[in-house]
């Protein structure tokens, strides 16, 4: 028998879980998966694309995971509250996906004895790549979780305290920022676009790759590749004299606030 799925809210993170979900069915099969979404659009959208059943918030099947999928600003706690009313400890365990929104704050509203597990997708979820950090509550267990979670990305079982952080680490928009500007390098260089984005792809898919096959800190490679009076060291001086290290950190302690700030204005 598979899994069955029961996610409150249609969004485009839960629409990429489902996507994945479906596309693992092979290694992860599921007999139903149902949605709760307030748009009928939407609603209709996921069960012509997906498959799934459209649900409503009075409905109590039987639910291996329950995937809470609103937006912060939200009622989250009072979602919280329905789910404790309609499902069972015994058999459900209770999956959030909100922003900043912790586990204390869900067990308030669920009562004793529920497994919670706390995670925020990473986007890239829909080409098998991006690590999510996992938080566990005491009652919850790495198995009642494991093969639902690895079927969108990968999986870091981390402390709570870490998930804020690595959810603001992780966005792949910085990436986006930099091919952007180097991209846009090659052609103020005289590159045609195309040709400049060709490159930069490359360079980057392939730097990744070797960094990743060598094992070792960036700095390592740097080291070797940035020869005296070289193109390399030229390179690395302009970028720190223009302040790009600490434009890259300032940006990413930034994207850790707002997480963090989200999950305090959560009701």
């Amino acid at each position: 028998m598979g899994a069955n799925l029961y996610f409150i809210g249609g969004g485009n993170m839960p629409t990429a879980i489902i996507e994945a979900v479906r596309r693992k069915s092979d290694s992860y099969p599921v007999d139903h998966i149902r949605v709760e979404e307030i748009s009928e659009a939407r609603a209709a959208f996921l069960k012509d694309t997906y498959g799934v059943e459209p649900a409503q918030p009075t409905d109590t099947p039987d639910a291996d995971i329950v995937v809470i999928a609103v937006r912060p600003q939200d009622d989250v706690a009072g979602v919280a509250a329905s789910v404790a009313k309609r499902f069972d400890p015994a058999k459900t365990t209770v999956v959030s996906i909100v922003a900043g929104y912790t586990i204390a704050k869900l067990e308030q509203s669920l009562g004793e004895g529920w497994r919670v597990v706390r995670i925020i997708p990473n986007t890239l979820t829909t080409v098998d790549y991006g690590y999510s950090g996992a938080a566990l509550n005491a009652n919850a267990r790495q198995e009642d979780v494991d093969a639902f979670l690895n079927t969108f990305g990968k999986v870091l079982y981390v402390e709570e305290r870490l998930i804020d952080i690595i959810t603001g680490f992780y966005p792949p928009n910085i990436v986006y920022h930099f091919i952007d500007a180097y991209v846009d390098a090659g052609v103020l260089a005289g590159l045609p676009r195309d040709v400049a984005k060709a490159i930069a792809l490359d360079t980057i898919i392939g730097g990744t790759e070797f960094l990743k096959q060598k094992d070792v800190l960036p700095q390592v490679l740097l080291n070797i590749n940035n020869s005296p009076g070289g193109v390399g060291i030229t390179e690395a001086y302009t970028l720190n004299k223009t302040g790009f290290a600490a434009s890259v950190q300032t940006a990413v302690l930034a994207a850790v606030e707002r997480t963090t700030s989200l999950g305090a204005n959560a009701k």
